[in-house]
């Protein structure tokens, strides 16, 4: 795919003598949302550390933009435009919503402040609560100021680990909402989900995972009518 943006193959990631993933291939277009989907344990999480630099992997490669990044620091992609949404949100909860997305703009090179105003407009609930504690908002909350601290950094790529985990269902509409508003913005994501049907239905593309492999993968519309996925992984409405 010559407008990949990022691409991953023969990923192979081992924790100890235990494989967690086995030879994961699969391309991310610019500009494009990719979700890999599968049950706990599937090896989504274990996909998703290794493109951020999070952990090394047994062998395969990463490329980025035409570049490998196999052997790239974790800091050194956040630098390069791969940002990570971490799986609980993992907010700095002394640390007021400002801060925490101050934080966030460590490479914004003088754009902070301004890229922080754009936050807030996108999420106004984090403009009225910027003096709290981030400790003291509900867990949607938390995970927009995750999300909202990511954006800070300007990233070309963001990296989205169980986004709506714990959310109650208005407010896993909210963050589906966020993340098809970031993708209109040009900004590339990948997205993985225990939640197969809601994230194939905002994806392009679906990678369906099962203990550490690639059983399914496709347009997202397709793997949605697919009898197979539907049985195994969607279940009913």
């Amino acid at each position: 795919m010559s407008d990949s943006i990022l691409a991953v193959s023969g990923l192979h990631v081992s924790y100890g003598r235990i494989a967690a993933v086995r030879d994961v291939s699969f391309e991310v277009p610019e500009g494009g949302l990719v979700t890999l989907v599968g049950a706990n344990g599937a090896g989504k999480t274990s996909v998703l550390s290794a493109i951020a630099g999070l952990l090394r992997p047994k062998s395969g490669t990463i490329t980025y933009r035409g570049r490998p990044i196999t052997r790239w620091s974790a800091h050194r992609r956040v630098g390069e435009g791969i940002v990570l949404v971490p799986e609980g949100r993992q907010v700095f909860a002394t640390l007021t919503v400002a801060e925490n997305l101050q934080l966030g703009g460590w490479r914004a090179k003088g754009r902070t402040s301004a890229t922080i105003k754009e936050m807030y407009d996108l999420f106004p609930v984090l403009a009225e609560r910027r003096k709290l504690p981030a400790g003291s908002l509900s867990g949607g909350e938390q995970q927009m100021l995750a999300i909202a601290r990511a954006m800070v950094s300007r990233p070309r790529v963001v990296l989205m680990d169980e986004p709506s985990m714990g959310l109650a269902p208005l407010m896993v509409d909210e963050v589906y909402g966020v993340i098809e508003q970031i993708r209109a913005r040009g900004v590339t994501v990948v997205l993985i989900e225990q939640n197969a049907r809601r994230a194939l239905r905002i994806a392009d593309t679906g990678y369906v995972l099962e203990t550490g492999e690639i059983a399914h993968s496709g347009l997202a519309a397709e793997l949605l009518e697919d009898s197979r996925v539907v049985s195994a992984y969607l279940g009913g409405e």
